[in-house]
């Protein structure tokens, strides 16, 4: 006892909690300035009003008026203060702020400005321009230090049930796993808590889930922005970012990469890939506007971008003028945009496409083979929805074929050869042996099976420069002449084996190529193919000396270059394929049968074509993934342009030129060697250990991750305006920290959540309402609403549905019908990607919301409604609402209802109704129910049996909802009981708090 007592009195002399409070200008003076007057009399001298600047000592202090006979304010004698005068004023015409300001100063608040001028008007640097010089102590001393000078005390430590919750969700996002509960809760070792901080720092899902952050202050998309909002590839960025995390990257190195990776001496293609950071703002390629326009908005965004996100200042309120509540001019503006203005960027963005500068690369967390499975998948999904689209469409569909088929007569018989396609569209590939294509003498095969006999075949191809061919060793032809393909009936195929074979033959030193399709025709007028690609096995022969077999390579899709389009006039489809097409049943239709169907009906159907052409130039924006296993990615490259202020902001009129740097409030911002300063001093300066900002920024911002509010609450902005710390010096001790321990992320964020302040109960007591309302001191663990994508994951998770592939392309799960095409340019002749929400199907619905396709201008409702932003541009705070829409996405989204009916059929499978709710109990909201709480449920759910016993039809509609099959093999009545009494759990308060 006598030892406890000595450490608290030391920690209070250490803290000087026995001094009585003192008037600071940082915490107690400069925001009531700052809200009420630097509008008037801030640092913009410019707009001083009557020559008068409070923001300093030497400005507030000096002589005013003609005689100079009057100061503003009189440090020591308030009575002596102009300021003290106008401020208590009776008269209207003379009181400040001005009523037309709409702003007044409480009676407090001129309490303690008289008090501070009084006591001398001592002014302080901004607070977060200084250097941090912390005292020594733990993230408990400080806090507890504050929560004995307002008289509280900190809570107990939460029980492990509640930890292992809190924690697994704050770390990764998801909820623990049945398993990790009951391993947490039943290990008694002392190190037990430590262990699983460990653990769950090094899982994949915890560093995808500090990348779902960054995406908001990178402004990650997966569409352009502006009026047209149409498709870019920026996901090789978001892999590069949750590789980083995986690896614990440096946070300087992270920050170093992603603002000049392309400057660093000998460059890699990542870390060229990480400066996508910087471009990931919108662009537009619209008619009529002026590129140069917004070349200066691309930039000055990415100003604005890095400005917040790793300094915390709002830089762009210098763009017109200087600022007017930071020690920001605007000519300090247009020098730390001049880092930015050196960049081939244009202003006109591209179509459908990424805009230059860009680059091809590798995913570093997906296999080439992962990135073409799902690019593949994607293409097929399109596919399909040629087959089967939209209901509406089908509907339409169908009636024409009843009607077209009526008015359509069969064809002759000798007239089928005529109307067999050389080849379906997008398949037939050039190939060579080698990548190279300099081989003068190639061979080629291929082995295919027919289950039956064909009714007649024929064979396309040609050569660059000339082949034979043969099939089955008898020879079918040959051809010389590269740009006039050849096309041979074949009449030696077989029932089962067969082999296709080609000599081919190249000019020396020439690139070379062979392409080849056969068409078979089976029994029921069905049509397949066979093309040449990668499947195709090769091998060289070279004086008479052969190599071993190998796979072709594919050198160009037919009709792209270098070969393009060989033939002049495609194959027209007559009456006589389209009646066979119509003719055959619709679950047997060949691809070939399907295109002749709606290339027929889309002559007709103004919406059909426009709905086909939306799915051609979708596949179309990612058939290079799907070929190479790469995608290009959006970068920043260096090209010199000089950099003039521009008057008001406008684009076009120049102003002095000026040379990259940056603010003189902050340390020097040097260059190498005397020469021009670039994104590279930028990023340098940026983490040097002097710059007071970088640090601070970052730590605040994980606080903020952890506890939901930062130790500055403002975290996006550390100036004038932005709130005073609540703890400034654990954030300058935290700050310290972590650049001595080499800017470990995980390390400062282990330390989080090490902490007895973290691991409080988050119970609040009447005392803590009156003291503390809003939780800035922390006597208590607090209480917020999980992120968007965290609340869907958790749904998923909860259900035993979530995909947890870590990577890769975005993906399109279930979206409300029509909401792309209502507010952007679909149906524009012209035509543009992401102009109609095209859902995906199969595991890529479960994926990790973070994967979820993002459109700028319609991103997914669901996540709007729980208050994610719409990343057009930089944002490192969500707010956070609380409204009746949330609830009616937890009810009636496809997305709940049917993770609701998953994890009713996990419930389902146990032994009695009792267990069945406590595993619905476990895995949604971390804990077992309560005896009141299993009995309403267990009531609920014979009132939901019986109630849908007499209507069977209704619990068929709920629980089809989704494309996941039912696990409850019970009467349906039962399913969709059990499906409701999950949607129960699903909307309680627990389970979308963190708590």
């Amino acid at each position: 006892m006598m030892t406890s007592r000595l450490t608290i009195l030391l920690v209070a002399i250490s803290f000087d909690l026995s001094k009585a409070e003192e008037i600071k200008f940082n915490r107690n003076i400069r925001p009531i300035l700052s809200d009420n007057c630097f509008s008037c009399h801030g640092p913009n001298s410019k707009d001083a009003k009557g020559g008068l600047q409070l923001h300093s000592k030497s400005t507030a202090t000096a002589p005013l008026g003609k005689t100079k006979n009057r100061r503003a304010i009189a440090p020591g004698n308030k009575e002596a203060s102009e300021m003290w005068t106008r401020i208590n004023a009776l008269d209207p015409e003379d009181r400040m702020p001005p009523i037309k300001s709409n702003h007044a100063l409480s009676k407090n608040q001129i309490k303690v400005i008289g008090q501070w001028i009084d006591e001398g008007a001592k002014y302080q640097e901004h607070w977060s321009f200084q250097s941090p010089d912390p005292p020594v102590g733990t993230i408990d001393q400080f806090i507890r230090a504050e929560l004995k000078r307002n008289g509280l005390n900190p809570s107990k430590i939460a029980n492990k049930t509640t930890l292992i919750r809190r924690l697994t969700q704050d770390l990764t996002g998801l909820p623990p796993s049945l398993e990790e509960i009951k391993n947490f809760t039943s290990d008694t070792e002392s190190t037990t808590y430590e262990k699983e901080v460990d653990r769950l720092l090094s899982t994949r899902a915890a560093a995808e889930r500090l990348t779902v952050n960054w995406m908001d202050g990178a402004r990650y998309a997966d569409t352009n922005g502006y009026s047209i909002d149409d498709h870019r590839d920026m996901w090789i960025w978001r892999d590069w970012v949750i590789h980083a995390f995986l690896e614990n990257m440096p946070f300087n190195q992270f920050t170093l990469e992603q603002i000049a990776g392309d400057l660093i001496p000998k460059a890699t293609e990542q870390q060229k890939v990480a400066t996508g950071f910087l471009r990931n703002s919108m662009n537009t390629h619209e008619g009529g506007t002026i590129a140069e326009e917004y070349r200066v908005t691309y930039t000055a965004d990415k100003v604005d971008t890095v400005s917040t996100v790793f300094m915390g200042l709002t830089m762009k309120c210098a763009q017109c003028h200087d600022h007017k509540y930071d020690p920001i001019t605007q000519e300090e503006y247009y020098k730390f945009f001049a880092f930015f203005n050196t960049s081939s960027e244009p202003g006109n963005g591209s179509t459908n496409s990424n805009t230059a500068p860009i680059i091809e690369a590798n995913s570093l967390i997906c296999s080439p083979e992962r990135v073409k499975r799902d690019a593949g998948f994607r293409l097929t999904e399109l596919e399909n929805m040629r087959i089967r689209p939209e209901p509406r469409m089908v509907t339409m569909r169908d009636a024409w074929e009843k009607k077209t088929l009526k008015n359509l007569t069969p064809p002759k018989l000798d007239e089928k050869s005529k109307n067999m396609p050389t080849f379906p569209e997008n398949t037939a590939h050039w190939i060579w042996n080698a990548l190279n294509q300099m081989s003068e003498n190639v061979e080629f095969k291929k082995e295919f099976k027919l289950k039956e006999l064909p009714e007649e075949a024929q064979v396309w191809f040609t050569c660059d420069n000339e082949c034979s061919v043969k099939i089955n060793n008898t020879l079918v032809g040959s051809n010389s002449d590269w740009t006039k393909p050849k096309k041979i009936q074949i009449t030696g195929l077989i029932k089962g084996s067969n082999v296709i074979s080609v000599n081919a033959m190249n000019e020396k030193n020439s690139p070379a190529g062979l392409i080849l399709s056969v068409a078979i025709r089976l029994s029921k007028d069905k049509v397949i193919h066979l093309v040449t690609d990668s499947t195709w096995d090769t091998r060289e022969t070279k004086n008479n000396n052969k190599q071993d077999w190998s796979k072709a390579v594919e050198i160009a899709k037919y009709g792209d270059n270098p070969w393009g389009n060989l033939e002049t006039k495609k194959e027209k489809k007559s009456n006589n394929s389209l009646f066979l097409a119509l003719k055959a049943d619709a679950q047997e239709r060949s691809k070939d049968q399907w295109k002749t169907i709606n290339d027929a009906f889309a002559t007709e159907s103004g919406p059909f074509k426009i709905y086909q052409n939306q799915l051609n130039l979708e596949e179309k924006a990612i058939r290079k993934s799907a070929d190479t296993g790469r995608s290009t990615v959006m970068v920043m490259n260096y090209k010199p342009r000089k950099t003039h202020i521009l008057i008001r902001g406008a684009y076009d009129q120049h102003g002095k030129e000026v040379q990259s740097g940056g603010p003189a409030t902050l340390p020097p911002l040097n260059g190498q060697n005397n020469s021009a300063k670039t994104r590279l001093d930028l990023a340098k300066w940026l983490i040097n250990p002097s710059h007071p900002l970088t640090a601070r920024v970052i730590v605040n911002r994980y606080w903020q991750m952890i506890f939901g509010t930062g130790l500055v609450k403002t975290s996006e902005d550390f100036g004038t305006q932005g709130e005073y710390p609540s703890h400034p010096k654990l954030l300058d001790r935290l700050a310290n920290d972590f650049i001595k321990n080499g800017w470990n992320l995980r390390k400062l964020i282990k330390r989080i959540v090490m902490s007895e302040t973290y691991r409080q109960e988050s119970v609040i007591t009447p005392k803590m309402m009156e003291k503390d309302p809003y939780n800035k001191l922390l006597a208590r663990a607090p209480r917020f609403r999980l992120d968007a994508e965290f609340v869907r994951d958790s749904a998923l998770a909860a259900g035993g549905l979530l995909n947890r592939e870590i990577g890769g392309p975005s993906v399109y799960p279930y979206q409300p019908d029509g909401l792309w095409s209502e507010i952007s340019h679909y149906g524009y002749p012209a035509g543009f990607t992401s102009q109609k929400y095209l859902p995906g199907t199969g595991r890529s619905n479960y994926r990790r919301s973070m994967y979820t396709v993002w459109k700028r201008t319609s991103p997914p409702p669901t996540m709007v409604i729980f208050d994610a932003p719409n990343r057009e541009i930089c944002n490192v705070r969500r707010l956070q609402t609380n409204t009746p829409l949330q609830a009616l996405v937890l009810q009636n989204d496809p997305q709940y209802l049917e993770a609701a009916r998953s994890l009713g059929g996990i419930m389902a499978s146990t032994k009695t109704m009792a267990k069945g709710i406590e595993i619905g109990f476990l895995r949604v909201i971390g804990r077992k129910p309560n005896s009141i709480e299993l009995r309403i449920l267990i009531s609920s759910f014979n009132e939901y049996r019986d109630s849908y016993f007499n209507r069977q039809n209704d619990a068929k509609s709920l629980i089809q909802i989704g494309e996941s099959k039912s696990k409850i093999k019970d009467k349906i009545e039962e399913q969709a009981a059990w499906t409701l009494i999950a949607s129960t759990l699903l909307n309680m308060d627990e389970f979308v708090t963190r708590q």
